[in-house]
C-alpha cells in the first residue's frame, strides 16, 4: 500500500468514526445523559480535524497540539470561521471537565446545543475533507 493510499485509508477510518462519535451523541442525549453526549460530540470533531490536517500532511499526537493547530491553521488563516474554532474549544473544555472534573454534569438544553454546535463544525469540516 502507498503512502497516499495508506493516508487515504486513515481519513476514511475518521470520516466513519466521526459519524460513530455523532450518532452516540444523539444516542446519549435521548438517554438523558448530555454530559456523555458532549464528550462524543467533541470526540467526532477532534477526529474530523485530525483527518483535515493529515490530507494536508500533518499528524499530531495530543489533543492540545490539535486544538492550537486548527487556531493556528485553519482560523488564523481564514479556511475556517472564527465561530467554529470557539465551538472546537467549548468541546474540548467541555471533555476536559467530562474528564477530570468530579460531579461534572451537563443539563439536557446545554447538551443539545453543543451536540447541534458538533452537528454544524462537523458539516464545516467534511465539506474541507471533500474539497468544496
Amino acid at each position: 500500500m502507498s503512502p497516499d493510499e495508506a493516508r487515504n485509508d486513515v481519513i476514511a477510518w475518521s470520516l466513519k468514526r466521526a459519524s460513530i462519535r455523532l450518532d452516540a451523541a444523539e444516542r446519549e442525549l435521548a438517554a438523558g445523559v448530555p454530559q456523555l453526549a458532549a464528550d462524543h460530540a467533541y470526540y467526532a470533531c477532534f477526529h474530523l480535524v485530525s483527518a483535515v490536517f493529515l490530507r494536508d500532511g500533518l499528524t499530531m499526537k495530543r489533543h492540545s497540539a490539535v486544538r492550537a493547530a486548527l487556531h493556528e491553521r485553519l482560523i488564523q488563516t481564514g479556511r475556517l470561521d472564527r465561530q467554529w474554532g470557539k465551538i472546537f474549544d467549548r468541546l474540548a473544555e467541555l471533555r476536559t471537565k467530562s474528564v477530570y472534573t468530579a460531579l461534572f454534569d451537563l443539563d439536557a438544553e446545554a447538551g443539545r446545543t453543543i451536540v447541534d454546535d458538533a452537528l454544524g463544525l462537523a458539516a464545516e469540516l467534511r465539506r474541507m475533507l471533500s474539497g468544496e
